[in-house]
Parts: structure tokens; C-alpha cells; sequence
């Protein structure tokens, strides 16, 4: 059963099996694709697929979003004003880039996940 159902199916029936894997890491990703967003548009404006790509890279396959997951993601954000899109090279693929906005967004968001993650690590050790 893939994850997407996997998690619908839980969701309708209002039961959520806190000890299945599969529910952490959909947990963690769904935290995690708005900060790899920030990340992957902090040095450089990318369209869709290269945002997808970029997000892979930087999570070492762990955050691997689907089109379903990143464009609403990316429609979020741009209503907060955290992307804007920029006049493509290629006119068929938007291209989105940070704002100002986006940036200290991304600055508060490492600074949260950088505090968090050595804590994870130091007190969760099984």
C-alpha cells in the first residue's frame, strides 16, 4: 500500500498507528519540504523539477516531494510572500526565487532546526 494511502486511509477512520515507521517519516517530511523550499531557493531561483531535484540532494533522499506535495507547498508560501515568481528563460516552467521576506524566513527556520536536530540526536539515542 503506498504511503499516501496508507496515511488517507488512517486520517478517514481517525487512527493514527504511532508505532508504524512509515508515520514518522511522513511526519518529519511534511515538517521538513517548507524549510528544504527556503533552502533550495536560497542561492539560486529554480523551476518546479529542480526544486524537487534540489530538495533530494540537500535531504540525502530523505524528503523526496511529489509534484501533489510541492506545488501546494509553493502556493502557501507565495501567498505569504515568501517566493515570487521571475520571468523564466525557458516561458513554459515558472521560476521561483526568495524574497526578503523568504530569506529571514529561511534564517528563523535553520536557526529552529539547528537547535532542534542536536537535541534529537543527544537525547534520543535508543
Amino acid at each position: 500500500m503506498g504511503v499516501m494511502r496508507y496515511f488517507y486511509n488512517l486520517m478517514s477512520q481517525n487512527i493514527i498507528d504511532y508505532t508504524n515507521e512509515e508515520y514518522w517519516e511522513r511526519l518529519a517530511n511534511q515538517s521538513l519540504i517548507r524549510f528544504f523550499i527556503l533552502r533550495a531557493l536560497k542561492d539560486q531561483d529554480l523551476h518546479g523539477y529542480m526544486i524537487i531535484r534540489t530538495i533530494r540532494k540537500l535531504s540525502n533522499e530523505f524528503c523526496s516531494p511529489s509534484e501533489s506535495t510541492l506545488y501546494p507547498a509553493l502556493s502557501q508560501m507565495f501567498k505569504a510572500g515568501l517566493i515570487e515568481f521571475v520571468d523564466p528563460k525557458d516561458k513554459e516552467r515558472k521560476t521561483y526565487r526568495l524574497t526578503l521576506k523568504g530569506k529571514d524566513a529561511f534564517k528563523v527556520a535553520a536557526k529552529t532546526w539547528n537547535s532542534i536536530i542536536p537535541t534529537l540526536s543527544k537525547r534520543t539515542i535508543l
